[in-house]
């Protein structure tokens, strides 16, 4: 149940690294928001752009909406206040004008660099790759008749390497070395525990 569970958050963030990848290497070609307006006025965004990752909560408009147009300059491509600093994510509270007539709406956000959330989702696929590795060479060295945990050759020693000490992988390797073909007289040895 538990490795289930692992491999099911590994490839959740596979998944996420994997999407964190391609948004980053669309965020200099243009912007990618996504919104979700909660009330009139009111609305959450996340946008990706310019290697950031910027997650946004606008507060509702104060007053009332004019009708007839208006213009006024907007910066582009967005107006989020944030230094760009290398070193992580930051926070900010800030206002923007949708309309002239109207007082500016405040405006609370996070904005993170791509590869800090990258490297965030990488962590755990990373970890279950060594995981997997030291695994299959373990594996591969007790199929040998070798120590799983040192790799010493252990088909002239009995009870317990004599390189690392290690005991539970002994009797494993004999094991190996008998279904492949070993000595008898070793594993005998094994069972008996004599040295």
């Amino acid at each position: 149940m538990k490795r289930r569970a692992l491999g099911s958050v590994t490839g959740v963030s596979l998944i996420l690294c994997a999407t964190v990848a391609a948004l980053w290497a669309r965020s200099y070609r243009g912007c990618d928001a996504l919104v979700r307006p909660a009330r009139a006025g009111d609305r959450a965004c996340v946008t990706s752009e310019f290697g950031m990752i910027v997650f946004e909560w606008e507060a509702a408009t104060p007053g009332a909406v004019q009708p007839g147009w208006e213009y006024f300059p907007s910066p582009l491509p967005r107006r989020w206040p944030v230094r760009r600093g290398l070193l992580g994510p930051e926070a900010y509270r800030g206002t923007v004008r949708h309309f002239v007539r109207l007082p500016p709406t405040v405006v609370y956000g996070v904005a993170a660099p791509h590869w800090l959330l990258f490297l965030a989702a990488a962590v755990m696929p990373c970890v279950m790759a060594v995981r997997f590795g030291r695994r299959r060479v373990r594996s591969g060295r007790l199929a040998a008749g070798r120590c799983g945990r040192c790799g010493y050759d252990l088909r002239a020693s009995a009870g317990r390497c004599p390189e690392c000490g290690s005991t539970a992988d002994i009797a494993s390797g004999a094991a190996a070395t008998l279904h492949a073909g070993g000595d008898q007289h070793m594993v005998a040895d094994v069972s008996i525990g004599n040295p």
